[in-house]
């Protein structure tokens, strides 16, 4: 792969910080909290009284322009945020009118509705995470960028974000805001509880493990989920990206998945033994099926409930454990999540999106820079521990402070990190279809004991084939 080890193992002093009782402030997560789409909003608020003129930095907006604009899962927590940067972008562009909604458990299939009625939005916020960016841009559905923005603007985001989600080479998205992933530890589980009076600390209940053990690699997995089951009879919290398998394979298991001439070869010996790894804790019965294979949402109420003993994400969700189970925060405790065979640490996580075929172009590419500039990213990571995409953000004495709360705990080197995320994952095309593919191969080696040479064997020729 083009990456050495990054920052691997920088995060894990810093991160190995437990929290002792529960906080007093209010959640402010970025997690799904509804099923439902919010109301189309249109925000008037009065706007903060900084020079509007430094933030217009997109010539040529059209006048009049009047854009729709969706984010996922940001409301109701954020609607102030979102509102009063509409209205500071409205301020900064005379004229331009956003209409806002904020769609949550059918996002995408409120899209795809969209994009067929030639409906769309003007401006998407759309997850790198998941891959959305280069499945919607690899169907000609969003705006190609490189000759659209001037090199002042790319210049004021980390390389390796904007260069990500390529698609023959164009860049499709604005980077928005970023994650750390941590493995998020119940140490009532993991440690178990004090002992009181021992000298030295002994513990009870648990499996017995020291938190700053936890594995530097994903290797690491299989042997501690056996240890935990074993003492605990609790099963890990563990997630496959069903909606971005090759991305999984290529991070995790430093799998070259397509060729240079564009033939897929993700049944090489790396893909094969990346993927036996799942399969041998599922027979071992180590990991907890529904969250292996269900949405996000699945592995996080697991964990919430107090039932697993780790779960890997991103700070910033350590608030919705909190809102949910009080009692729970004051057993966390946070440190880096294993890092994959390629070495790096992982891509960026969402980002703001133009359709192709919006009216007013200009208009929209503005108001995705604007959510993305370094103002407006900043005052976004004061609410809720997310990390901006823009240098220039992390000059803000805001990162300089020792942190307080876990969630907070990464803050102080989150630039360090994020400077060195990347795609790390070549163009794939009919990416969707591609995708299915692999997750039946996955769930057949899994779920049906069809060897996985065979099973990914089978999908690279049913991937070749699509026309």
């Amino acid at each position: 792969m083009r990456f050495k080890q990054l920052l691997a193992l920088a995060l894990v002093a810093v991160l190995a910080v437990g929290a002792c009782t529960p906080a007093a402030s209010p959640s402010t997560s970025v997690s799904p909290s509804s099923p439902t789409a919010s109301s189309p909003v249109t925000s008037n608020p009065p706007p903060p009284s900084a020079p509007a003129s430094e933030e217009a930095v997109i010539e040529g907006v059209e006048a009049g322009a009047e854009i729709e604009f969706w984010t996922f899962f940001l409301s109701p927590t954020f609607d102030a945020y979102i509102e009063e940067t509409i209205a500071r972008f409205e301020q900064t562009y005379p004229g331009v009118t956003v209409n806002w909604e904020d769609h949550q458990g059918t996002f995408r299939e409120d899209l795809d509705a969209r994009f067929a009625a030639d409906d769309a939005p003007d401006v998407i916020n759309l997850s790198v995470s998941e891959g959305w960016v280069s499945d919607y841009a690899s169907r000609d559905l969003l705006l190609g960028l490189n000759d659209k923005v001037s090199d002042d603007v790319k210049g004021t985001y980390f390389e390796g974000l904007w260069n990500q989600q390529l698609v023959d080479g164009e860049n499709f998205q604005f980077p928005w805001y970023q994650g750390i992933s941590v493995a998020l530890i119940n140490t009532q589980i993991y440690t178990g509880n004090p002992v009181a009076g021992s000298d030295p600390p002994a513990f009870e209940g648990g499996a017995g493990l020291k938190v700053e053990d936890f594995p530097k690699t994903i290797d690491g997995l299989p042997a501690l989920c056996q240890t935990i089951k074993d003492a605990t009879g609790k099963l890990c919290d563990l997630r496959l990206t069903v909606t971005d398998l090759l991305a999984q394979m290529v991070y995790e298991g430093d799998v070259d998945v397509v060729s240079d001439d564009g033939t897929f070869t993700f049944d090489s010996a790396e893909a094969v033994a990346w993927l036996q790894m799942y399969v041998d804790m599922v027979k071992a019965g180590t990991v907890d099926r529904n969250a292996l294979v269900g949405e996000d949402r699945v592995g996080l109420d697991l964990f919430t409930s107090g039932e697993a003993p780790f779960y890997l994400t991103g700070p910033n969700l350590i608030r919705e454990v909190r809102a949910n189970n009080p009692g729970l925060y004051g057993y966390l405790q946070a440190v880096q999540a294993p890092v994959g065979k390629s070495g790096v640490i992982g891509k960026g996580l969402m980002s703001i999106s133009v359709k192709a075929d919006t009216a007013f172009p200009n208009a929209s590419i503005a108001l995705a820079q604007f959510f993305t500039n370094p103002r407006s990213m900043l005052e976004f990571a004061k609410l809720v521990p997310v990390y901006p995409s823009t240098p220039a953000s992390y000059d803000d004495p805001f990162f300089a402070a020792a942190p307080v709360a876990i969630e907070d705990s990464a803050k102080p080197i989150a630039k360090d990190i994020v400077a060195t995320l990347a795609d790390i994952v070549p163009t794939v095309e009919k990416k969707a279809e591609v995708n299915e593919i692999v997750l039946q191969a996955v769930q057949a080696a899994m779920f049906d004991n069809k060897p996985a040479q065979q099973a990914l064997t089978e999908a690279v020729a049913a991937a070749n084939a699509l026309d």
